[in-house]
């Protein structure tokens, strides 16, 4: 019985993301195992005894911090939402407040050391992709005289996610080459995520850096050093179009990578 309810709110939410559908799937899952109870009987006190057993001792013996909590929570909002169950939606706390983590970065000489004109990385850098987000770019709308070219960002859930941005000029002359020499076309790069990620770490061993550096850093770096080279030209950043850019929807998110880039430069600034 519950597979067959955790199938169907799967089925709904794979219209949207399906990476988003199938976390939230899999929370419902283990919620609805660990409840054993018909979903008519279901009520608040079930889910509040389920994110106490989440925080307090896992699945490995290993308590969840606030930040999975706040997921298993919106899955379960929105699995009641489906299945129609207000009473219980209402009873519900509608987040669990946590302290996100500061967005991991490179300074931008380390940056262009790791990019060192691989194509496809250059590109995620200079255009804040990520990984999944490099899939969708099409030599069919990027103008290589230009530098413009079509982004789908992949986290506006109803919202516009496609955008048209412009290649740096160092950029622009690696895809230039790139596509010339590989006579590129359709698909920028025709390759899997799993590929992109042995190219990333590839170079990140080759440069000793960290592995807690994933590929998402060079967005990260991107959008930080773009905030950096604002505030060192102008003393302050334009937040709308740094959003706009970044293709955040919540100018609270642009502002930390602002923030970041303040505590740079006032951290270089002190130094001797």
């Amino acid at each position: 019985m519950h597979r067959d309810l955790v199938r169907r709110f799967y089925n709904y939410l794979s219209f949207g993301n399906k990476r988003t559908a199938y976390i939230y799937a899999n929370h419902v899952r283990n919620f609805l195992d660990y409840v054993g109870k018909p979903l008519d009987e279901i009520t608040s006190v079930d889910v509040t005894d389920w994110l106490v057993f989440l925080k307090e001792k896992g699945y490995r013996e290993k308590g969840y911090g606030d930040r999975t909590l706040h997921l298993c929570l919106c899955a379960l909002r929105k699995f009641f939402k489906v299945m129609r169950m207000y009473e219980i939606l209402d009873e519900l706390p509608k987040e669990i407040t946590y302290e996100a983590p500061a967005p991991r970065w490179l300074e931008p000489d380390v940056a262009f050391k790791l990019i060192d004109r691989v194509p496809v990385l250059c590109v995620a850098y200079d255009l804040a992709l990520r990984i999944n987000e490099l899939s969708y770019l099409s030599t069919h709308t990027l103008n290589l005289n230009t530098g413009d070219v079509e982004v789908t960002r992949l986290k506006h859930k109803g919202h516009p996610n496609k955008y048209m941005l412009k290649m740096d000029e160092w950029c622009l002359d690696v895809v230039r080459d790139y596509v010339k020499r590989f006579n590129v076309r359709g698909r920028l790069f025709p390759m899997s995520t799993m590929t992109v990620n042995r190219i990333f770490r590839r170079r990140r061993n080759a440069l000793g850096l960290d592995e807690k550096y994933k590929f998402h850093c060079l967005r990260h770096s991107r959008i930080t050093h773009i905030a950096i080279k604002e505030l060192e030209e102008k003393g302050t950043v334009d937040e709308l179009t740094l959003a706009k850019f970044a293709g955040h929807l919540r100018q609270e998110t642009t502002r930390l990578y602002i923030h970041l880039a303040a505590k740079y430069l006032a951290f270089r600034r002190a130094k001797p």
